[in-house]
């Protein structure tokens, strides 16, 4: 992400209050990582510097950090925060851990927490892809040798990439109807009961969708804006020591383009002598003032 504009600086800091606010109401609570960490094979993204002949790493990926250093039985997290990913430059990122729990309805609950806290924002017009590693996973057996090509070829969203394989056409139809496929309507029943737990127009089967990430496990999802020509977030399924987890991040940047926050309430305006003991007492309840001279 470049420098940030004090007006861009204002924006994000009201960005990542709406979104606080809606993570909190579903019930997920804030982590907050170190700055620094030690560097470690399995962390991802980050600036890698030395000191005191170790390896550090400044602002590394938060689910890598959080599988690597905690130990959770259940949780609900939320972060917002800044990622290195080899420079001084990094990109602002707000995202949701849910640890612990029945895998299709977490994942339920982490795009209704997605799709409420883009309402949130102001932005209503949003479409949310799911795909499914599990499918191309079965799609694949007996032709394992070629995986590697038909995932790079999905990330690339080129069949073409698949077509020069030595496949009989019968299997390269199959792959060709997987890799086109997008619709409401699903055979693999853990999508389609994702799809019945939401109820949301906006939430479609997308088969083509992948996300390059090591920890992924299954269900995977990107979001998409009209407006922006890539995804303003994504997440997906994963394993946490074990036990199942789900979880998203968004792009602040690509946020501060779209957002409409508003201001919560009316602030009321204060002026004369006992101006700040009745700021004080509206401020304990919740209402927003300024004090004038």
């Amino acid at each position: 992400m470049g420098k940030l504009l004090l007006a861009d600086s204002i924006q994000l800091s009201k960005v990542g209050k709406a979104l606080r606010r809606t993570f909190e109401l579903w019930g997920y609570g804030e982590v907050v990582l170190p700055t620094i960490e030690p560097y470690g094979e399995t962390l991802r993204g980050g600036t890698k510097f030395a000191y005191n002949n170790q390896f550090y790493l400044i602002k590394p990926d938060v689910t890598s950090r959080l599988l690597r250093n905690y130990d959770i039985a259940f949780g609900k997290l939320y972060y917002i925060g800044e990622v290195l990913d080899g420079g001084v430059e990094g990109r602002w990122q707000a995202g949701v851990e849910f640890i612990g729990g029945e895998p299709a309805f977490m994942t339920a609950e982490v795009l209704s927490v997605l799709i409420t806290a883009l309402e949130s924002l102001g932005i209503e017009e949003f479409y949310i892809d799911l795909g499914s590693l599990e499918v191309w996973r079965r799609a694949t057996e007996g032709i394992e040798d070629f995986r590697e090509t038909i995932c790079r070829a999905l990330e690339r969203r080129n069949f073409g990439l698949i077509e020069k394989l030595p496949l009989d056409e019968e299997k390269k139809e199959e792959l060709w109807r997987l890799f086109n496929f997008r619709g409401r309507e699903t055979d693999y029943g853990k999508l389609a009961r994702i799809l019945e737990l939401v109820d949301d127009e906006r939430v479609f089967v997308d088969l083509g969708t992948v996300r390059p990430l090591p920890y992924y496990r299954d269900v995977i999802f990107e979001v998409y804006s009209p407006k922006l020509g890539k995804p303003i977030g994504g997440g997906g399924e994963y394993s946490f020591r074990g036990r199942p987890a789900v979880g998203f991040a968004l792009d602040l940047r690509a946020l501060i383009g779209l957002a409409k926050v508003r201001e919560r309430g009316s602030r009321r305006f204060l002026r004369g002598i006992s101006s700040f003991r009745e700021a004080r007492k509206l401020v304990s309840m919740g209402v927003p003032v300024e004090v004038e001279r």
